[in-house]
């Protein structure tokens, strides 16, 4: 092999199980989430916790790159892509027997302020081995945050394949009590193992926000931006977008409101709590002008039936309209209307358009 061959597989991050595997995406395509800021977007999120699987499974490779390889890159290309966020951070790095009394889960960095280049630094110095304790990071967390401000995102990689007794889904169940509303559980599976995707399923749903996604969802940068900003930002309360042309034999639309953040769990119709704060800015906003009379539209996405999709998009519409009147708006203001799969805001054939598109959204009428 010629020597600058040989140079380029020595500089690799992670241990490849041969030079001729292809390394995975560079670690900067992820966008600028800090730019966003300024274009209309908040951050939501103050503690960021992520959580690395070292064990010897990710030594394997999947689709000509090692997991861990995999692995590695993505967290470097988040990290990239919130290094401009003011924010605390962790990493906990669990498989690899380390420490005095070879613990093989450990809080590797932080929890403090986030800095990109030591993080990255943490994550390139990270090394393979052990078994997979799964739960372990999980209960982990539990004190890795003790001291935590605000709310907080953990994200959670791993190739799923767990190998201890402790159930990760009673441990994620666990953290979620131990914080509340403040944490959200995200999960990125790392191959395509069925037993792997269901582990880090269940305990992104054992989170009771947050969701599960996979490496090879966020090999986009696309993708992987669209992921964080679901993540760690969130849209101002109401977003005014220009008035749609009258339509004959329906009120005449002033303008429309599209509730930012307001989006359901797929075959969902519940409103879930980290979207709660948005709808009481609306409520606020409804109160203070009492002129003002809405109509609030539910949306789904493209999957299911016709008749499926327009009755779910009516209970998404009357759970919106329920907790505003709830709060105290008066409910001759408002009215429903379920539009089905009909109005889609982003491209239904991707996974991050399906999820934008399960929303709702107001519209002032005169």
């Amino acid at each position: 092999m010629q020597r600058w061959k040989i140079l380029l597989c020595l500089m690799g991050l992670g241990l490849l199980a041969a030079c001729g595997t292809k390394q995975a995406n560079l670690p900067h395509d992820g966008g600028d989430l800090a730019a966003k800021l300024g274009q209309g977007y908040v951050q939501k999120v103050d503690t960021a916790l992520f959580m690395l699987d070292a064990s010897s499974t990710m030594f394997d490779g999947y689709e000509g790159v090692q997991k861990f390889s995999t692995a590695q890159n993505l967290l470097l290309r988040m990290n990239s892509a919130i290094a401009g966020l003011k924010l605390d951070s962790g990493l906990i790095v669990f498989g690899p027997s380390t420490g005095p009394n070879l613990r093989d889960s450990n809080l590797v960095y932080g929890v403090k302020t986030h800095n990109a280049a030591d993080f990255a630094k943490t994550v390139i110095a990270t090394k393979i081995g052990g078994l997979t304790p799964l739960a372990k990071p999980l209960t982990g967390g539990i004190d890795a945050l003790k001291n935590s401000k605000g709310r907080i995102a953990v994200i959670l990689v791993s190739d799923g394949l767990d190998t201890n007794t402790a159930d990760p889904v009673k441990a994620a169940a666990e953290l979620k009590n131990a914080y509340g509303d403040r944490i959200c559980i995200y999960t990125v599976l790392i191959g395509n193992n069925p037993k792997g995707k269901a582990a880090l399923e269940g305990i992104a749903k054992a989170g009771g926000c947050g969701f599960a996604t996979t490496a090879d969802t966020l090999a986009s940068g696309k993708e992987l931006t669209s992921f964080l900003e679901r993540v760690f930002l969130e849209k101002g309360a109401l977003e005014k977008v220009p008035a749609a042309k009258p339509v004959p034999a329906e009120p005449v639309p002033a303008e429309r409101v599209v509730l930012r953040g307001i989006n359901f769990d797929f075959d969902k119709a519940v409103i879930k709590p980290e979207f709660m704060p948005v709808l009481d800015v609306a409520q606020s906003i409804l109160k203070e002008q009492p002129d003002l009379k809405v109509v609030i539209e539910g949306h789904t996405c493209s999957m299911g039936t016709d008749a499926y999709n327009q009755n779910l998009s009516e209970r998404r519409a009357k759970a919106v309209y329920d907790y505003l009147v709830k709060k105290g708006v008066n409910a001759a203001k408002l009215s429903t209307v379920g539009l089905g799969e009909t109005q889609p805001m982003a491209d239904n054939k991707t996974e991050s358009g399906r999820e934008l598109n399960r929303r709702v959204e107001f519209k002032l009428v005169q």
